[in-house]
């Protein structure tokens, strides 16, 4: 029979994996998008990010509590931090997916022409959702070894983020000295475009804040 405590951790634990494939579900209407060239479902998916902020906070009061009511030592503690710790990039990740959702494609009157740098935006977009994924998948494992495979191949797909979103500023500068009239609006895109690699970086951060956690002594 499970004790108070991890009653209590499972609760939370279950909360996590809720508001983490919300993130996953809404970044994975993005890829959709990007493949298909339609954004209809933009808004949907934006919409299924409305709250998250509340969610968060009371995952965080939940985990305040079971500090004060368990005082866990050590390694428990170290476990309970990483989930305060993880909704703040939960809260990040779900900003910047937000407002790629909300913001692409620009509305202008010339034309932006990324077609051409398409195809790298679609496969940032696919490291982002994959790193994500590895990720979230980590709440639901207790396997070390798992867990650290997990933790590398969400690490790895963040870092492809990094190398693709280099390109991808690549090419805009190109496109963007060709139309100077649409440099705002290029600059723009880069900056909705950089939203991407960012939820990756936070991806990597939960993974590895998972992996230091199962890890401690």
């Amino acid at each position: 029979m499970l004790t108070k405590y991890e009653d209590k951790l499972n609760s939370i634990n279950k909360m996590m994996i809720i508001i983490g494939n919300k993130i996953v579900n809404a970044n994975e209407v993005i890829l959709d998008g990007l493949q298909k060239g339609d954004y209809s479902h933009f808004k949907e998916a934006k919409e299924t990010l409305v709250g998250i902020k509340d969610e968060v906070r009371n995952i965080d009061q939940e985990i305040i509590v079971t500090l004060a009511l368990f005082g866990p030592e050590a390694k428990d503690l170290k476990n309970v931090i990483s989930y305060l710790k993880m909704t703040n990039e939960y809260v990040r990740a779900a900003s910047n997916t937000k407002s790629f959702l909300k913001n692409f494609p620009i509305k202008t009157d010339g034309e932006l022409h990324l077609g051409g740098i398409m195809q790298n935006i679609i496969l940032l977009q696919k490291a982002n959702v994959a790193a994500l994924k590895y990720a979230i998948s980590i709440l639901s494992i207790e396997d070390k070894d798992v867990i650290q495979d997990l933790c590398i191949k969400a690490n790895m797909e963040e870092s492809k983020t990094d190398d693709i979103y280099s390109l991808v500023e690549k090419d805009l500068f190109v496109e963007m000295l060709n139309a100077k009239e649409l440099s705002q609006e290029y600059f723009q895109a880069l900056s909705l475009i950089r939203k991407i690699e960012k939820t990756a970086d936070r991806a990597a951060c939960m993974a590895n804040l998972q992996y230091d956690s199962c890890h401690a002594d």
